[in-house]
């Protein structure tokens, strides 16, 4: 019998090699390949869903998996590429998008978001003491009070020389003077006595503060202040949040990235802790199909197969073209025909 598309030869190897280009051809040239993977392609995710678990996944395979990508090197050489060309696009991408964050989120969403908000015990009362304490915090309310302290001290002096006859009528001259520089004075000596206060008093006064935030965290001002934080939040473009980002600070963020990812990989308890997650997970969806484990439907939505195979064939045409590919298919037809001819000997 002859084959389709290979010439008849003298020499064997001769007729070898036309069947190796006739079999690369079949599988990429012309529209038939194409069709054919497509329904190939869809087909084989329907198997798939339809496969135990336990079929698709050797759980000691899985677990070397985990320990060969729980490489420092390995995380390194994967984190800079993505950092570098992925992110990076997608950044400056999103710097440009002016449209508030808003505008993706359904109203109905939205005021569900207003409800989750709204729930008691959604705030854990240590982010509100965190707020509340180290330097900046100290800093911050140690210039409030002291501020507010000055302010009030010099308060009553001030109001006097007001309802004074010489304020009601103006102060003028010499007296005028005097009282200026008597509020000054005032001032002068009351500044020590306020700073050492506040110096002892800033942590007592934040801590009470944390505490008495904490007491009425679900009160309806609390609440308004969550829900008006996140419109604020939503009421943003990713431009408005991206606008700090700059190359200087993306490579930053990926070295950052990839010290903490190659830390993590090289913890005994993350190895440990993975490989017992990976058996646990194997051991729970053993006996289940794929469909069961995604919660797939057969009457629910599907996947667009015929697209994400036309999306794939540049991508499979490539491959059976690639050097190591034809070097396989190429192996298994010598195979097959020294199988052949032994068979019709």
């Amino acid at each position: 019998m002859r084959h389709a598309g290979v010439n008849e030869m003298s020499h064997p190897s001769d007729t070898h090699a036309a069947l190796k280009r006739w079999l690369r051809n079949r599988f990429t040239e012309g529209e038939r390949p194409k069709e054919e993977w497509r329904r190939a392609f869809g087909a084989s995710w329907e198997h798939l869903l339809g496969t135990r678990v336990r079929d698709l996944i050797d759980a000691d395979a899985a677990n070397d998996l985990v320990l060969r990508l729980a490489d420092p090197e390995l995380i390194t050489e994967l984190f800079r590429p993505v950092v570098e060309s992925v992110v990076r696009a997608a950044i400056f991408e999103l710097a440009q998008d002016e449209e508030p964050l808003e505008h993706f989120v359904p109203s109905e969403a939205q005021q569900r978001l207003r409800l989750i908000l709204a729930k008691p015990g959604l705030v854990h009362p240590d982010w509100i003491r965190n707020t509340f304490r180290g330097e900046a915090a100290e800093a911050v309310v140690s210039d409030a009070v002291y501020r507010a302290l000055m302010d009030f001290s010099t308060l009553l002096p001030r109001l006097m020389v007001r309802i004074s006859p010489l304020g009601r009528w103006g102060v003028v001259g010499g007296a005028g003077v005097m009282m200026a520089r008597l509020i000054k004075e005032l001032e002068r000596l009351i500044e020590p006595e306020i700073r050492a206060f506040v110096a002892e008093g800033t942590e007592r006064i934040l801590s009470r503060a944390a505490e008495f935030t904490i007491a009425r965290i679900d009160d309806p001002a609390s609440i308004e202040f969550r829900t008006s934080l996140a419109a604020f939040i939503l009421a943003k473009s990713p431009a408005f949040y991206l606008q700090p980002v700059d190359e200087e600070l993306i490579a930053e963020i990926g070295d950052y990235a990839e010290e903490t990812a190659r830390h993590i990989v090289q913890m005994p308890e993350i190895r440990e802790r993975a490989h017992a997650w990976v058996e646990g997970a194997l051991d729970r969806a053993a006996d289940e199909t794929l469909a069961e484990l995604l919660q797939i439907s057969s009457t629910g939505p599907r996947l667009p197969m015929g697209a994400m195979a036309d999306t794939s064939w540049p991508a499979f045409k490539t491959m059976i073209n690639s050097p190591a590919v034809v070097r396989w298919m190429d192996q298994i037809l010598d195979e097959l025909l020294e199988e052949y001819e032994r068979a019709h000997r």
